[in-house]
Order: C-alpha cells, then sequence, then structure tokens
C-alpha cells in the first residue's frame, strides 16, 4: 500500500490553497502554502473554502468527517442486504484501493456521500436524487454519470429530468472553463495504481511508440498515442452495448434501490474509464454495484449468473490487486522488472474485462423503452431482437 508520509496529502491542497489565497496568491498558478507547492485543480466549488479562514491545521478534522460521511452512505444506500452482498460490500470498502480513498482524504469521499443520498433519496423523490446528482457534478464533475439512476421513472420524466442535470453540466462547466481546463491539464496522469482507457500508454508509452514509429507516419503514430485508446474503449462500449440492447431478456431484481445503486456504480466506472486516467482510489465507488451484483450471482438466468460471478471477481481484483502484486513470482519470472511488467499487464487486463462486464449488464438493464430505440433501427435492417427464456420475468422498470 502506497501510504504516503504526509497524513491526508490530497485534501492538503484545499486549505493549503486557502491559506495561499489568503496572502494573495493564485493558487492555481503558485501554491506556496501547500505541502508540495501543487497547483490548485479542484473544480471551482471548491474555491468557496479559500473564504472560510480554514488553514492546513484542520485539514485532520476536515477529512475524518468526510471519512465518516462515506461511511454513512455506504450503510445508507442499500436496501433488502443479503449477507453474501455485506460481505462484497466489506470486501470493497476495505480493500486497498479504498483504502488509498481513506489516507489521501480525497475529495471523492464527498462525491461518494453525494452519490449514496442520491440513490437514497431516489426511492421517495425522483427530483431531490436529481438535484443531488446536479450537486455532485458541481463539486467533481464524474458524478453526473450518476444520472442513469434516473432510468427507473418513466421515459417523459427521466428525459426532463436528464436535461436538468445536463444542462446543469453545461452551464458550470462554460461558466468555469478555465477551472475545468487548469483541473484536466495539471491533474496527474497515474500509470500505476490507476486505471482507464490511456493507463496502458501511460505504462507502455516508450514501447508502444517504438511500435508505432515501425508501421506509421510520426504525425499517424502521434495521433494514435493520443486517441487510440479511447477509441478502443469507444469500440469496445459499442460491442457491449448492441447485444445488450437487443437482447429481450430484462434482469430481475428484488431491490429498486440495490438496482439504481448498480446503475450508478457502474455508469461511474464505465464513464470514467472512458475519460482515461483515474487513480485507483476511485474503484471504492464500485461498492454501489455489489449489492446487486451479488444478487444476480444467484440469478435463475445463466447469462446474469455467469455474467455476475465475472463482475464480482474482476471488481475484487481490481480493487486489491496492490495487494495482488507482492504475490512472489520469483520461481517462474527471474527479473523483479519482468515480475512488475506481468502484473501492470495483468491488472490492465482486468479492468478492461471489468470495463466490458458492467457495460453490458449496465446496458442490458436499461428499461424497454430505451432498448425500443435500437432494435426498432436494426430491425430495419434485417437483425431481430434476441429472444431469451426469461423475457416474461417481471423485473422493475
Amino acid at each position: 500500500m502506497p501510504v504516503h508520509t504526509t497524513p491526508f496529502l490530497d485534501f492538503q491542497l484545499i486549505p493549503g490553497s486557502a491559506e495561499s489565497f489568503s496572502h494573495g496568491y493564485e493558487p492555481t498558478i503558485e501554491n506556496p502554502y501547500d505541502p508540495g507547492e501543487r497547483p490548485f485543480n479542484y473544480p471551482a466549488f471548491w474555491r468557496l473554502f479559500f473564504y472560510t479562514g480554514i488553514t492546513l491545521a484542520d485539514t485532520v478534522w476536515i477529512s475524518v468527517s468526510m471519512i465518516i460521511l462515506f461511511f454513512i452512505g455506504v450503510f445508507l444506500f442499500p436496501e433488502k442486504l443479503s449477507v453474501s452482498g455485506a460481505i462484497g460490500m466489506l470486501l470493497v470498502v476495505f480493500s486497498p484501493a479504498a483504502m488509498l480513498l481513506y489516507e489521501r482524504g480525497n475529495a471523492d469521499l464527498i462525491a461518494f456521500f453525494i452519490c449514496a443520498v442520491a440513490v437514497f433519496a431516489g426511492s421517495y423523490s425522483a427530483y431531490i436524487a436529481a438535484f443531488l446528482i446536479a450537486f455532485g457534478t458541481i463539486v467533481k464533475l464524474f458524478p453526473f454519470f450518476g444520472v442513469s439512476i434516473l432510468l427507473k421513472e418513466p421515459k417523459n420524466k427521466f428525459l426532463v429530468l436528464f436535461l436538468c442535470c445536463f444542462l446543469v453540466l453545461v452551464v458550470y462547466m462554460l461558466a468555469t472553463w478555465g477551472s475545468v481546463v487548469a483541473a484536466w491539464t495539471t491533474t496527474a496522469r497515474g500509470g500505476t495504481i490507476s486505471y482507464g482507457t490511456n493507463v496502458f500508454v501511460t505504462r507502455f508509452e516508450p514501447a508502444i511508440s517504438r511500435g508505432f514509429s515501425q508501421w506509421f507516419t510520426p504525425a499517424l503514430s502521434s495521433l494514435l498515442l493520443k486517441y487510440g485508446s479511447l477509441i478502443a474503449g469507444l469500440v469496445l462500449l459499442l460491442m457491449m452495448a448492441i447485444p445488450a440492447l437487443m437482447s429481450t431478456q430484462q434482469p430481475e431484481t428484488s431491490s429498486e434501490r440495490n438496482f439504481a445503486a448498480f446503475r450508478l456504480g457502474a455508469s461511474i466506472y464505465v464513464g470514467t474509464f472512458l475519460l482515461g486516467n483515474n487513480w485507483d482510489y476511485r474503484l471504492a465507488f464500485l461498492v454501489f454495484v455489489a449489492p446487486q451484483i451479488v444478487a444476480w450471482m444467484r440469478s435463475a438466468s445463466r447469462l446474469y449468473l455467469i455474467l455476475a460471478w465475472i463482475s464480482m471477481v474482476l471488481v475484487l481484483v481490481s480493487c486489491w490487486h496492490l495487494w495482488i502484486s507482492i504475490i512472489p513470482l520469483d520461481s517462474i519470472i527471474h527479473s523483479w522488472r519482468d515480475v512488475q511488467k506481468f502484473w501492470d499487464i495483468f491488472d490492465e487486463v482486468m479492468n478492461w474485462l471489468l470495463f466490458a462486464s458492467l457495460a453490458y449488464l449496465l446496458f442490458a438493464s436499461v428499461p424497454e423503452w430505451v432498448k425500443e430505440i435500437p432494435q426498432n433501427i436494426f430491425s430495419r435492417t434485417g437483425i431481430h431482437r434476441q429472444p431469451h427464456e426469461d423475457q416474461n420475468r417481471p423485473v422493475i422498470p
């Protein structure tokens, strides 16, 4: 576990930037009061803390409060939680990836709590849930992917709420575009303890670049290095989406809230995966998918049973990779560098497989009115819906 000697290092950027601001500095340019003098790269919302008078001395109590809120969220969102579902959640919550989130005191702790409250509130009011997703978007942007929890609503209501959330995202990004660009360009892109479409390129860019240079022009090689992994991710997403949307089989579920939590967690993983590089602490959001996936592991449908088992194994492997990667392979691989390369490739394969499995389950679980759109399009080309033995099973829309 890569523990840092400075406690709650990620959160220290906020009070450190607040101190720099109070002393007349612009933290996005010069940030001398941050322990690492890092440029401030949080969304504009977090600049509100510059006016609260917080200092680095407030780091511990605020970070501990955020961790407490995280665990309140963990207990808040599940419904009808089975013993096996609770075990699945605990294996994510206490995984090395989640421990990294607590140890760094990252602001994703707050984003998680907002998402958990949104899932809980969705059982009572779609409008409150949509408001919380919009608020989470302002706090950290990526919670916007959680708008998928609103898919349980009727078509017209979902479209209205989705457009409202999307409008918040667009207006907020346009109003704070300088902050968004600064956050995107100054945030460190992890090559280790990270997941996302671009992580493989980040890890092995020299070797990939040499390979491309033998086959392509320098200009094309540069484009492939920059966008090739994203294109690969989008192609894989399409490969999962088409059969899932063409299937008439809807997944059974006994808990509307756990189903909504799955949609949120899967959407955040799939969406952030496509964004490029994400530190592994964001894998803590996979706790949202655990209760429903564990329930599907007992599904009467062979398809969902198999996919659920595969997905749960991949979730745990990804979350526990930091420990798995210390398994000694000296008797098989004699070079330490080769061992590290093996585990890096292993982690990448597991992350991409998890992306594929969650994407399929996510698209397969959308309501019928969503599936009818591609099904009508493909039916005109002679491609018909795929029948399944469970297509008449009652489900929660």
